[in-house]
């Protein structure tokens, strides 16, 4: 019975004390070999950005968001630490929201079977992966990436 006393009294010290894991990030980041630092979401799933949209407006719907779900979530809405950047949840017109980053509306690849394919880049010359830090109109072709030719005694 002292046990049971014992175990019932450290749950609730536990319970009171809050969560011993911190909440996953909504968007977190992945080291990719070829594309440097992207991001990605709670899964690991990396996301995209569509050059066909507007800043802070989707234009991806019908057959498109099939292909490419746009990442929802709810509030709180985080990042790692280190990361510079917001996070918004911008509306749909469907009513659901979208989360962007800096102003850059976020989806996933149906294509992408696990964390960290990144099989959505450069798809149609409008599809590419997000990097931290990234703004919305910057040339999303442009990696952080350097070559060992751009710099020398790498």
């Amino acid at each position: 019975m002292k046990r049971l006393l014992l175990f019932a009294g450290l749950i609730g010290a536990l319970l009171l004390s809050g969560p011993a894991i911190a909440a996953a990030t909504t968007v977190g980041t992945h080291d990719d070999a070829k594309l440097g630092t992207i991001l990605v979401d709670s899964n690991g799933m990396t996301l995209y950005l569509f050059t066909k949209d507007e800043k802070g407006k989707s234009t991806c719907y019908d057959q498109c968001a099939q292909n490419w779900p746009p990442l929802t979530a709810e509030e709180p809405l985080t990042l790692p630490d280190g990361v510079e950047g917001t996070l918004t949840l911008i509306e749909r017109t469907d009513g659901t929201k979208q989360v962007a980053y800096n102003d850059i509306p976020l989806y996933l690849f149906k294509a992408d079977e696990k964390a960290g394919d990144t099989n959505g880049q450069d798809v149609g010359d409008v599809w590419y992966v997000v990097h931290p830090g990234q703004k919305f109109g910057e040339n999303p072709e442009a990696s952080p990436v350097a070559s060992p030719e751009a710099t020398p005694g790498m």
